[in-house]
């Protein structure tokens, strides 16, 4: 009993630790004892299917100490992976706020922890309901499983390896965000140039009271036509970042 108890334990401490970090399964908008409880009885799921990739139980305290801390660091990196890539979509929000006239309009955002453009929060609550409802959250899961294939317990923890994938997965976001983000950084050079050439022929206009409530309305309008594409693409990019992260 104590092996098993051991065992599950282990499971828990990464599945635990994945789930603390993750997007959309583990964001703060789910209460903690929610998160707790969908940690524990995932790890009595997944304990079966695990069982074998488990090394021998340590029978000293320090031993079975350092083992749980190597999983929980690396359920931590692995989480981290997946939430710089979900970061792409806070990214592209804050662009299109600042490109639009709304980057003062500010909001919290409990993921973050702090005050957020609130284009960039709807971006991201919309995000949230996509992954669900796309079945991308099924990936993750299977992700979790999988991560026992590519990251064995109790072997040297490949922090080059962890290195290396976070500033991949930090470039994969940046691009993917600015893409995301990208009609818009083309209308706001369109938009401001347009208003620097009515300020030059007719300077007895005021361009500042015409500029903020038009760019405002022409942004929103463009967000309207264009909030199918840049999510449609935002999940195929997050889904193949997924897929590669697991092996799947």
């Amino acid at each position: 009993m104590t092996a098993q108890f051991t065992a599950y334990f282990l499971v828990f401490s990464r599945l635990g630790s994945m789930l603390m970090v993750m997007p959309a399964l583990g964001d703060e908008n789910v209460p903690a004892r929610v998160r707790l409880l969908f940690a524990l009885v995932l790890s009595l799921v997944v304990l079966p299917v695990v069982l074998v990739s488990l090394p021998p139980m340590p029978t000293t305290l320090p031993a079975t100490a350092a083992l749980l801390i190597g999983e929980i660091a690396t359920g931590l990196m692995l989480g981290m992976a997946v939430r710089i890539l979900f970061s792409a979509v806070q990214l592209a929000g804050t662009v299109i706020g600042f490109q639009s006239g709304l980057s003062g309009a500010m909001i919290f955002d409990p993921s973050q922890g702090g005050q957020t453009i609130v284009i960039s929060r709807f971006l991201s609550v919309l995000a949230v309901v996509l992954v669900f409802a796309t079945d991308l959250h099924h990936l993750m899961l299977a992700g979790m499983v999988r991560s026992y294939a590519l990251f064995r317990p109790g072997a040297d923890l490949m922090l080059g390896d962890f290195a290396s994938l976070s500033v991949n997965m930090m470039s994969q976001a940046f691009a993917l965000g600015l893409q995301m983000a990208a009609p818009f950084l083309v209308y706001g050079l369109v938009f401001n140039v347009g208003l620097g050439l009515m300020a030059r022929l007719t300077p007895q206009i005021q361009v500042f009271f015409i500029a903020q409530p038009l760019g405002i309305i022409l942004s929103l309008l463009l967000l309207l036509t264009l909030i199918g594409t840049i999510m449609t693409v935002f999940l195929d990019r997050f889904g193949e970042g997924l897929r590669a992260l697991t092996g799947g």
